[in-house]
């Protein structure tokens, strides 16, 4: 079942939409209005919305899909960048921080689960695979205690801007084809006496809208939610240090035979 929540309609739903609307707009000129009301305008008006409402159904059907593509241009695109940008700035090597504030950065983030291993300089030159993996468990951690809009809604954002502009990215081959469709379609009602020009206005905008959203534009955006998630370090708290549940607690006076363990909290 379909859970739609504020990051599926943005960053799934949305991008869809996107590509799914010249396709929609190609069947508009086709379908006479006295299908919907026997009134002119009536008929237009419902025309254009039965036109929206299909688009919007068709994209969340098919929501899955931004996903599985983006997903895959994400694994190209990080290996063309040398590795996810949050695990990259992480790194030792990387331009945006020196030596003393990634230590600084390191510590700070052990210091949230101490089960993680902090990678020394020389470590992550002897072995720079076995360094990006404990950087991805750093990452890991803070995207699960980030996660959601409510405690932190404006890294969320960044998620979901990142999340809409890499599945959108993927699917540009078939926006493209779709806004070809819907150009052509409109093109042809014209050709035969009707005047649908904004369905070949709306299609020619969306298709630029998908074309200007290029890698670039995601790289930015992956850099920007990377320092935003980054930022929150400062604002986590410590895991909370518990006693050890097997060792023995006092007994209070004048009680039975039956002891107790307990936590205490540092």
């Amino acid at each position: 079942m379909l859970h739609l929540d504020r990051y599926t309609l943005n960053a799934r739903v949305l991008p869809m939409l996107v590509v799914a609307i010249p396709l929609v707009l190609a069947a508009y000129p086709w379908v006479p209005s006295e299908a919907f009301a026997k009134d002119g305008w009536g008929g237009l008006a419902a025309k254009w919305v039965t036109t929206g409402a299909c688009a919007t159904l068709l994209a969340t059907a098919l929501s899955f899909v931004p996903r599985a593509f983006g997903t895959r241009l994400e694994e190209r695109l990080w290996r063309e960048w040398g590795g996810a940008p949050a695990t990259a700035y992480l790194r030792y090597a990387h331009p945006e921080l020196d030596a003393r504030q990634t230590l600084a950065l390191h510590m700070k983030i052990a210091a949230l689960d101490p089960s993680l291993h902090v990678p020394s300089a020389q470590e992550e030159a002897s072995d720079p695979a076995a360094a990006d993996q404990c950087y991805a468990g750093m990452v890991r951690m803070l995207r699960a205690r980030t996660w959601g809009p409510k405690n932190f809604p404006m890294l969320f954002d960044e998620n979901v801007s990142y999340g809409f502009r890499r599945n959108l990215l993927a699917m540009r081959p078939y926006g493209i084809l779709t806004t070809l469709i819907g150009m052509g379609s409109g093109a042809a009602a014209i050709w035969f006496g009707h005047p649908v020009w904004p369905v070949v206005a709306l299609s020619a905008l969306v298709g630029m809208f998908i074309v200007v959203n290029g890698t670039n534009d995601l790289r930015r955006q992956a850099d920007r939610y990377t320092r935003r998630l980054f930022e929150t370090v400062d604002l986590l708290k410590p895991p909370t240090k518990t006693k050890d549940a097997g060792t023995p607690t006092r007994k209070k006076a004048g009680t039975g035979g039956r002891g107790g363990t307990g936590q205490a909290t540092a």
